[in-house]
């Protein structure tokens, strides 16, 4: 019995601990963010996009240049190494998707939604 106490003792002391993994860090959505792209119909358009905030209370704002007003972002979900932010344009919203690509690089696409629609929702059984 000693032995196998011993045994143990000794595999605890020399063995290096086994650590868990831990998850690689999200994409935080906080801070300024510049875009260049174009619109539905093909013209340039450089935005920044400014968010502040912490996870379920962020906020901020799209200056898009050539416009006189700034969009408010009034959402932002994250997930994993990604985020999407919806701000409220003057006929609908925009939507804006920001990740990381495995090989570290930034990617982005955006798109207009023309019409917001109330739904009636709840969740299924």
């Amino acid at each position: 019995m000693r032995t196998v106490l011993l045994g143990s003792v000794l595999a605890m002391l020399l063995v290096p601990p086994i650590r868990p993994q831990t998850a690689p860090a999200g994409l935080d959505p906080a801070g300024k963010w510049t875009f260049s792209t174009h619109d539905e119909d093909g013209n340039p358009l450089t935005a920044t996009m400014e968010i502040s905030g912490e996870p379920g209370k962020y906020h901020g704002e799209v200056t898009v240049e050539g416009m006189d007003h700034k969009l408010p972002v009034t959402d932002v979900g994250t997930s994993g190494n990604a985020f999407i932010a919806i701000a409220t344009t003057d006929d609908g919203a925009a939507v804006v998707k920001v990740w990381k690509s495995a090989d570290g690089k930034l990617q982005s696409v955006w798109g207009p939604v023309k019409q917001i629609i109330p739904a009636t929702v709840e969740r299924a059984r």
